[in-house]
């Protein structure tokens, strides 16, 4: 299949069309980092408007659907994937969901190809319940980007063996602190220069409950009328929202920004990151706002506490409650210093925790260890050309 055992040809198989989102954010940076260290990177999913991103990137893109409601479906698509496979030719398999791992067994359970899993985040019942005994049956290697799902699942059975966890870094180069830009400044409605802006960056969909945000928002506005909210992104929920925003009468303070490929500069228009989601992983969007030193309110979901350390990076509040995410956001209107301490500190945690450089290099090694074990323990033996003995 590849006849230099340090280069792996690696098949994603993604279970959501290649648009914004945290899994695919993982794929932008992953693959063209694989592809410039000379392997080659193939990622199997739905089509969607992110896909000429992957694709400068040197990554090949394939069309996939592993979506199945009943029995003969499934069959089906582990069929197609089985065709995929033998056309792909891959050393290294690496799913990215419980489905696409089931697929991807039934697919490849005969071939000498090892079947690397990463969990991002599981967000129905019956996959989580699931999850431990599918996962040692399917994969050979389980990688977690959150301390907090990894230890949900070892609780459910999953051998602690084939586990490891991996956070995913943030580009530093791509996302830092600047000046707040002016042409974005000039677009925000009937503002002040002492006005607080709060924003977020997230997909419109209800999982991220911007309902919870606009109804907080409301009572922070009736009392605050100088502060703004900036919602980028879009989604299915976009018309509902607007209309909300206008039954709110919301409609001078509230700016829904679309989508928009210029997130730095929009990061370093808000004050503070708020997050009211219902359920997370470990939150991309948030983690880029840190790394522009911006402190976040986030809702105590999945794996946010890793990311929002209380009190310190910013502040958690639960979900569903928008009379307390109305509360964290008044704290860091009436305490400004503490809201610049919280954005130093949020900024220092994604240097030292959140690393892109640690984050790449580790997971290059799990698909090169799967790929060729013995090229990988000869390369680690090898004596450190910059070690002074």
């Amino acid at each position: 299949m590849n006849d230099k055992p340090s280069r792996f040809h690696l098949l994603y198989i993604l279970t959501e069309p290649f648009g914004m989102g945290g899994v695919q954010s993982d794929m932008k940076s992953l693959g063209p980092y694989f592809v410039s260290r000379g392997h080659q990177v193939t990622i199997a999913c739905p089509p969607g408007d992110q896909l000429s991103e992957l694709e400068k990137g040197g990554v090949r893109h394939i069309p996939f659907n592993v979506h199945f409601r009943s029995r003969a479906e499934f069959k089906d698509q582990a069929r197609q994937l089985r065709s995929l496979i033998e056309e792909v030719r891959p050393t290294v398999l690496a799913p990215q969901s419980i489905r696409a791992s089931w697929v991807c067994h039934s697919a490849a359970k005969d071939l000498p190809l090892k079947r690397i899993t990463t969990i991002h985040n599981i967000h129905t019942t019956m996959n989580y319940l699931f999850a431990g005994f599918l996962l040692n049956r399917c994969s050979d290697r389980i990688i977690f980007e959150s301390q907090t799902e990894h230890d949900r699942l070892t609780r459910l059975g999953l051998s602690r063996k084939k586990t490891q966890i991996i956070p995913s870094g943030i580009d530093t180069d791509m996302f830092y602190r600047t000046p707040r830009p002016e042409e974005l400044w000039k677009e925000l409605p009937e503002k002040s220069r002492n006005c607080v802006i709060f924003g977020c960056v997230a997909r419109l969909s209800p999982e991220k409950a911007h309902k919870d945000l606009l109804k907080a928002f409301r009572r922070i506005h009736d009392r605050y009328p100088a502060t703004r909210l900036l919602l980028v992104g879009d989604g299915p929920l976009r018309e509902e929202l607007v209309a909300q925003m206008k039954a709110l009468d919301l409609s001078s303070s509230v700016v829904f920004a679309g989508q928009r490929s210029n997130i730095r500069d929009y990061l370093n228009m808000f004050d503070v990151f708020v997050l009211a989601s219902t359920r997370e992983s470990l939150p991309r969007a948030a983690r880029e706002a840190m790394a522009c030193g911006r402190p976040v309110i986030a809702t105590s979901v999945g794996a946010s506490k890793e990311v929002v350390h209380h009190g310190k990076t910013g502040l958690l509040v639960s979900p569903g409650n928008p009379g307390q995410l109305a509360r964290a956001m008044e704290e860091m209107i009436l305490h400004p210093h503490r809201r610049k301490e919280m954005g130093e500190a949020a900024l220092s945690l994604i240097e030292n925790r959140f690393s892109l450089t640690q984050w790449l290099g580790d997971n290059e090694k799990v698909y090169l260890k799967a790929h060729c074990p013995e090229f990988l323990e000869s390369r680690n033996s090898e004596p450190d050309p910059d070690h002074e003995s």
